[in-house]
């Protein structure tokens, strides 16, 4: 992760209540609607629906990061995605790819306004598409492979791709936003008024919000937004608890967790070493209880999976991940089959000890990556640890100082591993030698036919995936009845809130 991009996921930690290294910075079981979960005897929810505001954070969607979590309320997205990464209409009713996968025309929905009374309309589409892709905009890297927009009519809009994407729809869940000399202007169900967000009586979807308005409370720094929601103040939060710096929410509230794209993982030297062979790196990945690894560790605030895609999505293969997931018996045959047996004193002949780095700045991390060095001790594996400052961290991975590294990395929307496979992306360490992945990833994004890349993926192993993080939606006990947060919008599917 970036200096820049480590900054901003500790702005957002202040942010996520307002809203890796990798596509798109910090992205199992299939996820369900979450439940809320009762942490203390029911106090009396505030009188008023209240959100908390950075004031400084600002409301524009593609250069802010304040109130990126309030942004759903007042701005929607051409699709949506569940908490599987599926993606769902929203401004638009549909789109569709060219023969070449190269294009794809996307239709809007009719009788849609912005708050400002305009028509959406393709042009308006294409130029926020251009804010989006941006520099400077938080969406410009997920759209970097967008290499033109146009507005062929008013109801149609056309993207034309570097390369063929058969999940594109999946990036488009970012806002769409008008902005003149007036202001910037949404089609979502608020509208910003003053010191509070009002709802709209022509919001297009013809339902009204779940409440008429929500009062918004300035909030300047971490400490002030934990204290204002432990007395009451404020409605809703949201946090990674198993993030840099956890919030520590405590009183009366409901916990809805929530299924993320934000991927935990551990790399290996692959110019060198023991990891530089196949075999050695599938053994890796079978002496991984990842579930185990998953409690012990981050308090079971993941979900666990053997392969760079979640298990609630439909990409999953659970015939490739199965290559992957083993235990202790196995891994060790695996290790006997690879050259490399085990001594009377239990250790592997052939191996010296292993060098596995990890951040110092995530307690959890650090947890997680002792919990794999003592995994693999059972195993005859000699681990030492070594937690290193962010800074001496990135040097030993730009140097490739290192024979394993636990890493994190939040994938874009449409589950794209290819940074993990791409030379100069910030996420290609260890020199990992491709044996044809690439083209098979291509094959994979270019048809939607995945098995193929992954069974690939689960012979060469160039990394031992561990889990997909989770995060929480906090809200004042029995306030909010209804709430099935995702990733990319705490408010999703705002119209089925009960608020009261």
């Amino acid at each position: 992760m970036s200096r820049a991009l480590r900054a901003f996921a500790l702005a957002a930690a202040l942010a996520l209540v307002l809203t890796g290294c990798g596509p798109e910075a910090a992205e199992p079981s299939p996820t369900p609607t979450p439940a809320p979960a009762q942490t203390a005897a029911p106090t009396p929810a505030p009188q008023a629906f209240t959100l908390p505001l950075d004031p400084k954070g600002g409301w524009d969607p593609y250069n802010g990061s304040g109130n990126l979590n309030l942004m759903p309320l007042l701005y929607e997205s051409l699709f949506e995605l569940d908490g599987a990464f599926t993606w769902h209409p929203a401004l638009a009713r549909e789109a569709t790819a060219s023969e070449d996968g190269l294009s794809w025309t996307v239709k809007l929905q009719p009788g849609v306004t912005f708050s400002n009374g305009q028509s959406l309309d393709g042009a308006a589409v294409a130029a926020a598409v251009r804010a989006a892709k941006g520099e400077g905009s938080v969406y410009a890297t997920r759209l970097a492979a967008v290499r033109d927009v146009t507005a062929p009519d008013a109801e149609t809009v056309t993207f034309t791709l570097a390369a063929p994407n058969a999940r594109f729809p999946a990036l488009l869940d970012f806002p769409i936003a008008l902005a003149d000399k007036a202001g910037t202007w949404g089609t979502g169900a608020y509208t910003l008024q003053g010191d509070k967000l009002v709802a709209r009586g022509d919001w297009w979807r013809g339902v009204e919000p779940p409440v008429d308005e929500i009062a918004l409370m300035e909030i300047g720094n971490a400490e002030a937004l934990v204290s204002a929601f432990n007395e009451g103040l404020l409605s809703l939060a949201a946090q990674d608890p198993t993030g840099l710096n956890p919030l520590g929410y405590s009183g009366n509230y409901q916990s809805w967790e929530y299924a993320t794209s934000d991927l935990l993982y551990l790399g290996f030297q692959c110019a060198s070493g023991p990891c530089r062979a196949a075999d050695f790196r599938r053994a890796v990945n079978l002496a991984l209880d990842r579930q185990g690894l998953v409690d012990q560790a981050l308090g079971g605030h993941a979900a666990a999976s053997a392969l760079p895609v979640p298990v609630g999505s439909a990409l999953y293969d659970a015939a490739a991940a199965q290559a992957l997931t083993g235990d202790l018996m196995a891994a060790a045959q695996a290790l006997d089959g690879a050259g490399y047996p085990a001594g009377e004193d239990g250790a592997r002949r052939g191996v010296r000890a292993l060098r596995l780095v990890v951040n110092s700045d995530n307690a959890y991390k650090s947890q997680l990556a002792q919990a794999v060095a003592d995994t693999l001790g059972q195993l005859g594996l000699s681990v030492n640890v070594q937690t290193l400052s962010w800074e001496d961290y990135k040097a030993a991975l730009t140097r490739g100082d290192f024979d394993l590294y636990l890493a994190e990395c939040r994938l874009t929307g449409d589950l794209d591993p290819s940074p993990f496979l791409t030379k100069g992306s910030g996420l290609y360490y260890g020199g990992f030698a491709d044996g044809g992945l690439s083209q098979a990833l291509a094959n994979a994004k270019a048809t939607g036919a995945w098995a193929a890349f992954y069974q690939a993926w689960a012979q060469q192993a160039p990394l031992a995936v561990i889990c997909f993080k989770t995060e929480q939606l906090l809200t004042q006990w029995g306030q909010v009845t209804g709430a099935e947060p995702t990733q990319g919008n705490l408010f999703y599917r705002l119209e089925n809130w009960t608020i009261g």
